[in-house]
């Protein structure tokens, strides 16, 4: 089926007004917040249509429609993903799922009935009359959505106490390519078989589109203690947030890390921290944490250092949220600069750092920043190349340095394009099975196409 004759067949199916084809639209709504210059294959690819479905009937029949065309469909939140797993790699339909506005809280479940499209921001305002909140809370709360962030399965300020977003998923509603509907049931346990909707937590829209989904609501804490603590070097305060978790004290907040280390040169550290919850209890794990960092001569610094922190955690997320609303791309980049997020057994984190400042040092790139966010064991570190050395070389070195250390490639923002050349590597035979249900579930494979390397004809190099 030609372009136009599916544009065609979408305006005869559903409301022409929900169909967009102008140039702007399309190549505005074919990228995410991945600049291009990190993208395997280069620019986006413009798209033949945006669609902007109002309920998930309408996702049912575009669907539908693009499975009979073999008209591959990018499903699309707030755009905010940093991995490329919102980007059109080759032309088809955008479907924009931000008209999916529906919220209802259930203060007496604790739980809230959540349409894709909705940010969490916007659920947090619902919420908040009802002393509830979400427990996830990304650096982009003010443009990601509820979709969006399930299906990259991201983590938040707050996930060393409450988790990543997946962990606040007890139910969804998603439509198969076919345009099937399936609805999985919104309990916090159940005992009747494998449970459906984690298969679609992480998946980036690659099984199914995620329309609606059923969220753990957490009370908001009575008493939210920030501190900030200052430590010698790197070694000295992965030691302290090693005996805190150690003690069974989770911290809300847990942010920790250093300014330009090197090879040859450890920092001082920072680390960022809450005790939220009940008074007496966040007053005692306070207590208990802060008798545990003196052992390591930690030094608390004086409180409004936590407190701005904790004020501007959302700036640069709120930054690209007015960008986006304005219509204009992300292009915000320090020249050679680059990032990764990758999760360890804490007991490999210290050998891993030092392979990474080892390597880099060797390649003569500057590192800006080494550190840990929520857990022990989630590495992640920023650093800019240097002048004749491959960014994916070096990319491909730290990352398969971190696997070869029983690691994980990333932790917070999905696979998208950008790692789908290391998912071989990743997860071995287990490729092959999450390719059988690919294939089982999106035998055209219409939905998502080019992420997590689910498609044998997909690159299998980083």
């Amino acid at each position: 089926m030609s372009e136009d004759a599916i544009v065609q067949t979408l305006r005869e199916a559903i409301d022409p007004a929900m169909i967009c084809t102008d140039d702007g639209t399309r190549a505005f709504m074919a990228r995410d917040a991945l600049h291009p210059s990190r993208l395997p294959a280069g620019e986006p690819v413009q798209p033949v249509c945006v669609v902007q479905p109002r309920c998930t009937e309408d996702v049912a029949v575009v669907l539908q429609i693009a499975t009979a065309a073999k008209c591959p469909v990018v499903p699309v939140g707030g755009g905010s993903g940093l991995m490329g797993g919102a980007s059109s790699v080759s032309p088809g339909i955008v479907l924009d799922l931000r008209q999916l506005q529906e919220i209802e809280i259930r203060p007496a479940d604790r739980m809230a009935e959540v349409g894709a499209g909705v940010t969490i921001k916007a659920l947090n305002e619902a919420a908040e009359p009802h002393e509830l909140m979400c427990g996830h809370d990304p650096w982009t709360v003010a443009v990601a959505t509820v979709g969006g962030t399930i299906s990259t399965n991201s983590l938040g300020y707050l996930g060393g106490k409450y988790g990543a977003m997946g962990d606040q998923v007890l139910g969804l509603e998603a439509v198969l390519p076919t345009g099937e509907v399936i609805r999985t049931r919104a309990v916090e346990k159940a005992s009747t078989g494998p449970s459906l909707h984690p298969l679609l937590v992480g998946a980036e829209g690659c099984f199914g589109v995620i329309t609606r989904a059923t969220l753990r609501l957490v009370p908001m804490p009575q008493t939210r203690i920030l501190q900030a603590w200052a430590f010698r070097d790197f070694a000295s305060g992965f030691a302290a947030i090693n005996a805190i978790l150690d003690a069974g004290i989770r911290p809300g907040l847990l942010d920790y890390g250093d300014d330009e280390p090197s090879a040859a040169h450890d920092p001082p550290c920072t680390l960022m921290v809450s005790y939220e919850g009940p008074k007496a209890v966040a007053q005692a794990e306070a207590k208990a944490a802060a008798a545990l960092y003196a052992q390591y001569r930690g030094q608390l610094s004086p409180r409004r250092e936590a407190e701005r922190f904790w004020q501007e955690r959302h700036a640069s997320g709120d930054a690209y949220a007015r960008t986006r609303a304005a219509g204009q791309p992300w292009n915000r980049q320090r020249p050679r600069f680059d990032y990764l997020h990758v999760a360890l057994p804490p007991s490999a984190v210290l050998t891993y750092r030092r392979q990474c400042l080892e390597l880099l040092a060797q390649q003569k790139c500057q590192v800006h920043q080494s550190g840990l966010w929520d857990h022990a064991g989630l590495f992640s570190l920023s650093y800019s190349i240097g002048s004749g050395v491959s960014r994916q070389d070096i990319h491909h070195a730290l990352l398969t340095a971190c696997q070869d250390l029983h690691g994980a490639m990333e932790y917070c923002h999905g696979v998208g394009t950008r790692l789908a050349g290391l998912m071989r590597r990743e997860h071995g035979a287990g490729l092959d099975v999450l390719r059988r249900l690919k294939r089982d579930l999106d035998p055209n494979g219409i939905l998502n196409p080019g992420k997590l390397a689910l498609s044998s004809i997909d690159t299998e190099t980083a």
